[in-house]
């Protein structure tokens, strides 16, 4: 169903669009425009077939599911990254908090083992990678 509803929302952002000039110099084919009540008919009938598209075929709405869902991510951590330059651009901002700064490392947490036959492993520990919190500025820009 979420398919659906994000293929509902693109159509809705392409009707939203705005139409190209009419071409005075191009012969008028085509004049004959669709009634109204033609244009809610079909609009139904593909609504009702959309509907039982993935009855029909579940393995390839499976597939569309994933690819909505890695897609979304992708537009999220995107945005995360513009939010966090735009942020740090400014200099009005907390330093790049965008959709993704309340993450938590969630689950066991492996140890640290330096090995020094290795020189690229991380010796950082998970306190070494969280930022220092700062407060808001207290008014008369000092940091209380």
């Amino acid at each position: 169903m979420r398919i659906i509803r994000t293929l509902i929302l693109m159509g809705a952002a392409g009707l939203l669009l705005p139409s190209p000039p009419e071409d005075k110099t191009a012969p008028a084919a085509g004049d004959q425009q669709p009634s109204t009540l033609e244009l809610l008919t079909s609009a139904g009938a593909a609504a009702s077939d959309a509907a039982s598209f993935c009855s029909r075929q579940p393995e390839v709405c499976a597939v569309a599911g994933y690819l909505t869902e890695r897609l979304t991510a992708k537009v999220v951590y995107s945005a995360s990254l513009i939010w966090g330059w735009a942020d740090e651009r400014t200099g009005t901002g907390d330093g790049g908090a965008g959709p993704f700064a309340a993450l938590r490392v969630a689950g066991p947490v492996p140890d640290s083992v330096a090995d020094p036959g290795n020189p690229g492993q991380s010796t950082l520990e998970l306190d070494d990678l969280i930022p220092e919190w700062r407060g808001p500025v207290a008014e008369g820009g000092q940091d209380s």
